[in-house]
């Protein structure tokens, strides 16, 4: 993955993802809905956006679209990962969104909003 560039966060078709509730990631509130995943990773810090266009091939990213912006967390995994992972680890108020490969983390805490 190059830094600097938007990535499709996944292979061929832009990973999907579809909440039936408002989710609150930071302050940044995403309304329910149907949405794709890219990222945005540098060297020293990672970006989750999420956009409103769904069904695209995973390089036809459109800015115009973005709904959400959001800072990730990245941390170092003692363990590389082989195959890219992208998880959900539910708490009491929402939970982490996760996405592994190599030796990187990064996640974006959210919270479920009523």
């Amino acid at each position: 993955v190059p830094y600097g560039e938007v990535w499709r966060s996944g292979a061929n078709a832009a990973t999907q993802i579809r909440t039936d509730k408002a989710l609150s990631f930071g302050g940044t509130v995403v309304p329910a809905g149907f949405y794709t995943l890219w990222t945005l990773p540098t060297a020293t810090s990672w970006k989750l956006i999420i956009n409103s266009e769904t069904g695209q091939w995973g390089t036809a990213h459109k800015p115009e679209k973005d709904i959400a912006t959001v800072d990730m967390v990245v941390t170092a995994l003692p363990e590389p990962v082989e195959r890219f992972t992208i998880s959900v680890a539910p708490d009491a108020q929402g939970g982490v969104l996760s996405l592994e490969w190599d030796t990187t983390r990064a996640s974006a805490a959210f919270v479920v909003q009523p």
